[in-house]
């Protein structure tokens, strides 16, 4: 897989990694009545709590677990937060729920202590093991094997027990299926040593693992995960992301599902590469936003996906100088909760929250084939009370 590293930043301020912050930030929302209604593949780029069915209630969980990773904070602070929550209020306890499969009405557990704690190990775990995977793939030049280590744990799984002191190659594909986590309450890790060290230690050969063949008994899928590790965990996350950035980067977004096109969007847009791109204004076309709710579809556009441009980028350069790369992160919010407007046939605008709005206008080309974003820009006092006065068509408020 090629090197694809994010913008290093180089700080002695304490705070949690900035990969693993990113990682969870950058995920999509998808309820589910159950966590196997939700595929390995959904987990990396969408965020699920078993039995948060409103996205409101989604949402508001999501930013707790955010901020217990941006903060640092400890699980009883995290508890504590999720309690005053006035938006979570309501979800705790138990409550008679229709389960969407098979139509029973259910006594569902909602939120309790003990489900408070999965959700903040499983969540920080996730995230801190895909952005160590991130720097790993940052860093492999210098540091190119990993040795899979044990954690604290008082009992080892055999399968993991197995593989402690294991080195291999950074790149080696036993680490698709075997990056820790690999289950749930697991707290094996890898530590990444430089190849003086492994070929001093003894590189391992890559152990044979039997595959087991798991079917999901809600939604019926049968896949074939490596006998020790749990289904839900059976893929490494970082790398999907890391594989979801790579595809952008070639213009085939559209080959990726609506949800991780979406995040890998968002990936993008906070990467070195996006930094670069619009800094340097080099020729390329790059997707930068996934419209869907079918507003595309609303000036002809045949696809979601909207590209930018070196031209475009050229021109906000000239015309605008406050837009850096930096806001363009803010783009994904303004497509998911800010006004839509049809200016006209073939032109769409999007307004950001804000008092005075980031608005992004989309254009469709060449019939309806191509899908670009046209300029990208932040209202004046004076310019926005004047385009308020407009009488386009508004496709969401």
């Amino acid at each position: 897989m090629a090197n694809y590293p994010d913008r290093p930043g180089y700080s002695f301020a304490p705070g949690p990694p900035p990969e693993a912050s990113r990682f969870l930030r950058n995920k999509g929302l998808r309820p589910a009545f159950s966590f196997a209604d939700v595929e390995p593949e959904e987990h990396a780029v969408a965020y699920t709590v078993a039995k948060a069915m409103e996205l409101d209630v989604l949402e508001a969980i999501k930013a707790e677990v955010q901020k217990a990773i941006d903060e640092g904070l400890p699980l009883a602070m995290f508890q504590k937060n999720f309690r005053a929550n006035p938006a979570l209020a309501q979800w705790w306890g138990k409550r008679e729920m229709v389960d969407p499969v098979t139509g029973e009405v259910v006594l569902a557990q909602l939120g309790s202590p003990r489900r408070l704690k999965t959700i903040y190990n499983a969540n920080l775990a996730a995230a801190r093991a895909a952005g160590q995977w991130e720097r790993i793939q940052r860093t492999k030049d210098m540091l190119p094997y990993l040795e899979y280590r044990l954690g604290a744990s008082e009992h080892h799984r055999k399968h993991h027990a197995d593989k402690e002191g294991l080195i291999l190659p950074v790149d080696d594909p036993f680490w698709d299926d075997w990056m820790p986590r690999n289950g749930w309450g697991c707290n094996c890790w890898v530590r990444q040593i430089t190849r003086r060290e492994a070929e001093r230690r003894g590189i391992s050969a890559r152990p044979k693992v039997r595959d087991t063949v798991v079917t999901n008994t809600r939604t019926g899928a049968v896949r074939i995960v490596p006998e020790g590790i749990d289904p839900a965990w059976a893929r490494n996350p970082g790398k999907m992301r890391l594989e979801n950035i790579e595809t952008v980067l070639a213009e085939k977004v559209g080959l990726l599902d609506h949800a991780a096109a979406q995040t890998a969007t968002r990936d993008f847009l906070q990467s070195y590469h996006f930094s670069r791109f619009f800094e340097q204004g080099y020729e390329a076309r790059l997707p930068v936003a996934v419209l869907g709710d079918g507003f595309s579809k609303a000036i002809g556009a045949a696809s979601d996906i909207a590209m930018l441009d070196a031209r475009t980028v050229r021109k906000l350069h000239a015309k605008h100088p406050e837009v850096t790369a930096e806001a363009f992160a803010a783009l994904p919010e303004m497509i998911s909760q800010g006004t839509v407007q049809k200016q006209d046939a073939t032109h769409l605008r999007i307004l950001s929250r804000d008092p005075l709005p980031w608005v992004a206008v989309f254009e469709v080309l060449a019939e309806g084939e191509f899908l670009k974003l046209t300029t990208f820009f932040r209202f004046g006092k004076t310019r926005w009370a004047e385009r308020m006065r407009s009488d386009f068509e508004v496709l969401r408020k």
